[in-house]
C-alpha cells in the first residue's frame, strides 16, 4: 500500500493534483475543535497537511503521521508557509509506538484501507492514545446498498457498521454525510460519512 501511495504522490507536482486533496475543513472537524480547548492532537495519515496546519493555527499541539515521505515533505512546506510548528512523523499507524495521550485524534482517510485484524489493531491504538473524554474524528466512505461496491478503491461501510465496530468505548455524537462525484472505477459518485465520536 505504501508504494501505491508513494507512486501517486511522486507524480503530483503540487497537492492540488492529488485526487483526494481538499482545502475545505469538514464539518465534523470544525465541530470537534469548537467544543474543546486546544491540547494535543494526532492527525493519522496527514497527507499534505491541510488539517494539521489548520489545527496548529488554532493553537493545537499537532503530531502529524504519514507513511509517505513525499506527503510529509508537502505537509512541511505548507506548515512553513503558514508559519506553524508541527511534529511530523514518518510511520505506519499499525506499527508506530505512539507518543502519549491526545485530546483529539483525527483520521480523514486511513481507516477505509484496513481489513480484519488490522482494524482491531487500529481500534486498540486509538483507545490507548485517546485522553479521558477525548474525541475521535473519522471520515469514511458509506455503503449505500448491497450493490454499492467496487473491486478497487476505498472500502465502504454503513453508518451502523462503523458505530458497531467502535462501540462501546467510542460513542457517536455527531454525523454528517454528502454525495460527491468521483472518477471511475471508484465512482461515478461516492457517499462520504463524517463522524464525531466521544471516548466514554
Amino acid at each position: 500500500m505504501k508504494n501505491f501511495y508513494q507512486s501517486i504522490y511522486s507524480r503530483a507536482a503540487a497537492p492540488n493534483q492529488l485526487p483526494w486533496h481538499r482545502e475545505t475543513i469538514p464539518p465534523h472537524l470544525a465541530a470537534a475543535v469548537a467544543q474543546q480547548t486546544p491540547g494535543r492532537v494526532l492527525d493519522i495519515g496527514c497527507g499534505t497537511g491541510v488539517y494539521a496546519t489548520y489545527l496548529a493555527e488554532l493553537g493545537w499541539n499537532v503530531t502529524a503521521l504519514d507513511f509517505v515521505p513525499t506527503a510529509l515533505n508537502m505537509a512541511q512546506e505548507r506548515a512553513n508557509e503558514k508559519g506553524v510548528i508541527i511534529n511530523f512523523v514518518e510511520g505506519d499507524i499499525l506499527e508506530w509506538p505512539g507518543d502519549g495521550k491526545f485530546e483529539l485524534i483525527l483520521d480523514l482517510g486511513c481507516f477505509h484501507g484496513f481489513v480484519n485484524n488490522q482494524r482491531q489493531v487500529y481500534k486498540q491504538r486509538l483507545l490507548n492514545w485517546l485522553a479521558p473524554q477525548g474525541k475521535f474524528v473519522l471520515t469514511h466512505f458509506v455503503r449505500r446498498s448491497i450493490l454499492d461496491w467496487r473491486p478497487v478503491g476505498p472500502r465502504r461501510r454503513t453508518r451502523t457498521e462503523i458505530n458497531r465496530f467502535f462501540a462501546p468505548e467510542l460513542v457517536e455524537r455527531s454525523y454528517w454525510d454528502n454525495v460527491m462525484s468521483a472518477t471511475l472505477p471508484v465512482g461515478p459518485t461516492v457517499k462520504i460519512g463524517y463522524y464525531l465520536f466521544d471516548l466514554v
